[in-house]
């Protein structure tokens, strides 16, 4: 099942997520502080999630 992202609105399958640690920092956020787990595709998640490593100092 195919649903829009939250943020570029492209069609993706929530369980069917890359595996990359890029998309798995960003899925931490998005259960940790944005709470839109399940609602944001793995091209989102993943500049979130590299975003993140390279500068918010919470993250290290």
């Amino acid at each position: 099942m195919t649903i829009p992202c939250r943020h570029c609105g492209e069609e993706f399958d929530p369980d069917n997520l890359p595996n990359d640690a890029a998309v798995e920092a960003g899925m931490i956020l998005a259960v940790e502080r944005y709470d839109d787990a399940g609602k944001v595709c793995g091209n989102c998640l993943a500049s979130r999630g590299r975003l993140a490593m390279m500068y918010d100092l919470s993250c290290h």
